[in-house]
Parts: structure tokens; sequence; C-alpha cells
């Protein structure tokens, strides 16, 4: 017999006994009769699947989906409202999904979850949710419909113009729907299954330009008034003169002027500024009325006491600053007094009339040279006193390039010459200026005679006895402004002071040269002609201008042979070489011209020209 004791325990065990192996018969009960069925306790929307196949859980899904609806959807966007069913979003009750939920409870994880979820069927019952599909296209077009209607560009401030008057426009914030996070609420609100008020979100858009009243103002006060623009005035001593009105922009017109600018990666920094190139424009022609080079003062030197006395006082060199010009022109275009001066630039002459003898290394007459033209015309005669006059009393500081045709000048009778026979390519003709030519002559005999090193000069086109009286031939120096020139250089470490000396009586004219020596010696040998070319027949021809009287030739150039001249001229100092040159002139043969007037036979074997 069992023992009391032990008989409870025994009922106990045999009790677990019979309800594990009750337990393991029902599951595999459950597992053969349910297999792939729904679990008992399973339901739908109210509605028994116990038992049914997927099949069969997909129809009745399938039915209930006509039956389908969820709650509408209240959005609000900005100042606008919307609702919208869950079918404008492609919101619908997935058959298949639903069947397939269904019949994964009870075969969902570990074997104790499972039979927990049989059993927890079998005694409670569980309700599966409708399995709903969201069609997220249909979503995003929404959402970019909703944007298209609500969304708000940000504007920037600007500047618009009523008339010739600037006015501030004012700047508009814009917004942006975050279409991302819009998505994503209405998505979650179709999946709650129950009313929603979403409120879309919203980016601030922030304008670049907040604000232009600071520019506006700007712009107005340059085109508040006329905007005018004084040129500077001296007198012939350099004194300053009151400034006369140059040009004047009218304010009407003063908006053309105007350049607003917004730098593209900083487009808050506005600038207003004038427009320069339009500016220039009116500026530059100006350069030349206010422009003047520099001349140094000119000196008379007394041999006797080694001294310097003014004759001529010196010229500041003035330079229109058009940069500086155009910035003063902005100053103006911003203030009341709306008038700016044009800037000019002055630089004094290097060698001003209080220079002395020791200031500029003068002690001593270094060279000179001197020219005969006796038998030229009046004309002739004026014209070398004229120009000799442009010379007189020149300094030319060391290292300095001296120019002829700079010092001489304007040809012109409204300068003091007078009209007379010029050479001209091959021909002698009437024009301003004839007999300049003897005075650059001269100039170049006495470069020669100091040693200076010449850097340009032009022989004539053929041989004149004017030039060749004193030094002889291929000692001539022509001059045609601008194209001919005669130039040395001062290579002395001292100023030299040019002084000439035009002699009516002697019909002479001598050039001086002042400096301080430097011990250079200078050898020049007698010109060598060669080649001679013999001058052809006269020419006569006809005088078209009624200037010869009826039987009568006047001759107008004179015969001469052509040929080849050269000269030599060595330079030393103390032993060294400084120019060693061979100078070669070559001139053509030149006839005879006469013109005749009418009844007048040309002699036989003369050219004659109608």
């Amino acid at each position: 017999m069992l023992r009391g004791w032990f008989r409870p325990l025994y009922l106990l065990f045999a009790t677990l006994i019979v309800g594990l192996m009750y337990g393991m018969g029902m599951l595999a009960y459950h597992h053969v009769n349910y297999q792939n069925r729904v679990f008992p306790g399973v339901r739908l929307q109210g509605i028994d699947l116990s038992g049914l196949t997927p099949e069969e859980v997909f129809a009745i899904a399938q039915l209930q989906s006509k039956y389908f609806h969820l709650p509408a959807i209240t959005v609000h966007a900005a100042d606008q409202r919307y609702v919208f069913r869950p079918a404008d979003f492609g919101v619908g009750l997935d058959p298949a999904e639903t069947a397939r939920v269904a019949l994964s409870v009870g075969r969902q994880g570990d074997l104790q979850t499972q039979i927990r979820q049989r059993f927890e069927a079998w005694w409670h019952g569980i309700d599966v949710s409708p399995v709903v599909r969201v069609d997220g296209s249909e979503i995003a077009h929404i959402v970019r419909h909703v944007a298209k209607q609500t969304e708000r560009p940000a504007i920037d401030a600007r500047i618009v113009f009523e008339g010739s008057i600037p006015r501030a426009s004012p700047s508009q914030v814009g917004r942006e729907l975050d279409e991302e996070m819009a998505m994503q609420l209405i998505r979650s609100a179709v999946l709650a299954h129950r009313p929603a008020d979403i409120v879309l979100p919203y980016k601030t858009l922030e304008p670049r330009v907040a604000s232009v009243a600071a520019a506006a103002d700007e712009i107005a006060r340059i085109l508040s008034d006329d905007l005018v623009v004084m040129t500077p005035r001296w007198d012939d001593a350099g004194n300053s003169l009151p400034p006369l009105e140059a040009f004047r922009i009218r304010k009407d017109n003063l908006r053309d002027f105007v350049l607003i600018e917004q730098p593209p990666d900083d487009p808050a920094n506005i600038s207003v500024r004038l427009r320069r190139e339009k500016l220039r424009a009116l500026v530059e022609p100006l350069s030349e009325a206010v422009a003047q080079k520099p001349q140094n003062a000119r000196f008379a030197f007394n041999p006797a006491t080694g001294q310097l006395r003014a004759i001529a006082p010196s010229r500041d060199a003035r330079a229109l600053d058009i940069e500086a010009t155009l910035d003063a022109l902005e100053a103006a275009a911003r203030s009341t007094r709306r008038v700016a001066t044009l800037v000019v630039n002055i630089t004094p002459a290097p060698v001003p009339a209080t220079a002395t003898a020791q200031d500029l290394g003068i002690t001593q007459l270094i060279t000179q040279a001197t020219t005969f033209f006796k038998g030229s015309s009046a004309a002739r005669l004026a014209n070398v006193k004229v120009a000799a006059a442009r010379f007189n009393g020149v300094v030319v500081p060391p290292g300095a390039v001296f120019s002829f045709n700079e010092h001489l000048g304007d040809v012109s009778e409204k300068e003091g010459f007078q009209e007379g026979l010029i050479i001209v390519g091959n021909r002698t003709v009437k024009g301003v200026g004839g007999g300049v030519c003897q005075v650059s002559t001269t100039a170049y005999q006495a470069a020669l005679r100091a040693g200076f090193p010449i850097v340009e000069r032009y022989p004539h086109g053929y041989r004149v006895s004017y030039y060749e009286r004193g030094m002889g031939p291929g000692f001539d120096a022509s001059v045609f402004s601008p194209y001919a020139d005669f130039k040395f250089i001062n290579d002395t470490s001292a100023h030299l002071l040019i002084e000439t000396v035009y002699d009516p009586a002697r019909v002479t004219l001598t050039f001086k040269f002042y400096g301080t020596p430097d011990g250079r010696q200078v050898t020049i040998s007698p010109a060598t002609i060669t080649d001679v070319v013999p001058h052809g027949p006269d020419i006569y021809e006809r005088d078209t201008e009624g200037e010869v009287p009826p039987g009568q030739a006047r001759q107008v150039d004179y015969a001469v042979d052509g040929a080849t001249v050269f000269f030599t001229r060595v330079v030393t100092r103390n032993g060294e070489t400084l120019i060693n040159e061979r100078v070669v002139s070559k001139y053509v043969p030149w006839q005879a011209v006469y013109r005749y007037g009418p009844d007048f036979t040309p002699p036989e074997g003369a050219i004659v020209k109608n």
C-alpha cells in the first residue's frame, strides 16, 4: 500500500503527465488539423476566421475591402486647409497581406510563444487588423500639388524708379514645404486608422537682400541736382586763376550715370557708384586743355662773373589725373556742394629760375660753332632769327637727350615764321619756315665739336651752299617735324647751357655751349667727297600761279652735283676713346629749275614741263 504522504505526490505527478500528454495531443491535433489554416479564435473585424485557408481568408478580406473605410484626414498647409479621403492617397485594404497576417497567428516565434498565441486565440480570441496598402507615389503627388499652391518665394528688396525718383521696394520672406516630412506625417496618419489633423511643416526662406533703403537714399542724393565739373586755370607765371566750368551733367541725365552693383556671392552688399567709363569719356578730352610740358628756366651766362641770369621763367609740368578726377566726381555726387574740380598733378620743372651756375655746374664755354648764310632771302633771314631765339638759354640736364624739334615747337605764321623755300623730298617748294635747317645745322656742328654722341641726324637731299660755308659739305642737319629730328646726348655730369647769337650784320648764326669741361678731346677730319654724279640739264616749268612776268624766267632751284661725303670724328678723354665714327652723307644730283611766264621760250636742250 502506498503510504499516506506519497499518495498526493503521486496524484500531482499523474495529473501533470496527463495534462502534458493532453497538451501535446492538442498541439499535434492543431498541427495536423490546422496545417495551412487559421487557428481557432482568430477574427478579422469580428468575422471568425477559424480553420479557414489563406484563399478563404483572402476572399473574405477582398469582400471586406469593399466596405472598408478609413477616416478622413485634414491637412493644414500654410493658410490653406485640405480634407482628403484615404483613397485620395491610394490607400486601401491589402487582402493578400491581411490573409498572411491572420495565418501567422500562432506560428511566429519559438514553440512557447506559438502555444501561448494559440491558447490566447482559443481562450480570448485575437482580432487582426486589416493590412492597409499605401501608394507612396500618390502621397508624393498630392504633397507636390499642395506645395505648388502654398509655397512662396523669397523676394529681395530692390530699387525701383518712379520717373527719376528711386524707391525702395520691400523684401518678402518666403516659405518652402518640407515635402519629405509632410509625406511622413500623412503616411503615419493613414496607418493610424483614425481621424487626424495634420499641420504641414514649412521652411522659412529669408530674402538675400532684406533692405535697400540706404542705397535708395544714396541714389536720391546723387540725383538731387546737377553735377558741375570745373577746370583750374593759371596765368603765364603759373599763378592760379579762378576756375571755369568745364561741363555739367544735368540732374535729369544723372540716372544714366548711376550703377547699382550686387556681387553674386554677396547680393546683400549693394553698392552704388557712378559709371566711371561714362564719366571718363567726358573727362579725358579735357586732358589736353590742362596739360603742360615742363620747361626749364632759361639763362644767360656771364663769363666775367661766372654767374647766370634768368631770362625766362621755368614752367611746371601739368597733367590731368583722370582717376583722381573721377574719384572727385564720385565724392561731389554724394555731397551737397555738387561741384568737382579737375585734379591736375603739378610737377616742378627740374631747373627753376632760382638755379645758380654752381647748382648746374656751368663754369665756362665748352665750344661754339658758326654758320654763314649771306645771300639768303629776307624771309629766310627772318626765319633763322625766329628759330634761333627758340634755343637761346636752353638748359640740357646731364644724361638728357636734346631734341631740336621739341624746343623748336610749332613752325607757323602764327608763331612768327614766314613763307620761303623749303626742301620737301626731292623738290624745293614754297613753305613756311625756310631757313630753320640753318639753325639745326649750326646746332649739329656745335654738338660735333663738343664731342657729344649724336642720336639722330639726317643730311639734306642735295647739297646746299649755305650749309657748306665754314666746315664744308657733309656737316648739315635737316629737320622736318615730326618726321626728321636732330638729337644728341649731354653725356657729361654737368648741365649744358645753349646760347644762340644771330648777327644780322655778318649774317651768321653762332651756337655756344656752356658747361663744365671734362677733359675730352675732339678731332674732326675734313670732309672727303666721292662718287660725284653730275647734275642733269636745266628744268623749265610753266608758271601756273601768275608770279612770273611775260617773256621772263625765274630760277627757283640751283644745279648741284650729287656726291657721297664722309668725315671722321674721334673723341677721347684721358687716353680713353669715347667715340670713333665715320659719318657718311649721300646727296642726289640736283638740276637747276626755272619757272617761266607767258611768251617765254626755254633754251634749247632744257627739259620743259608744262
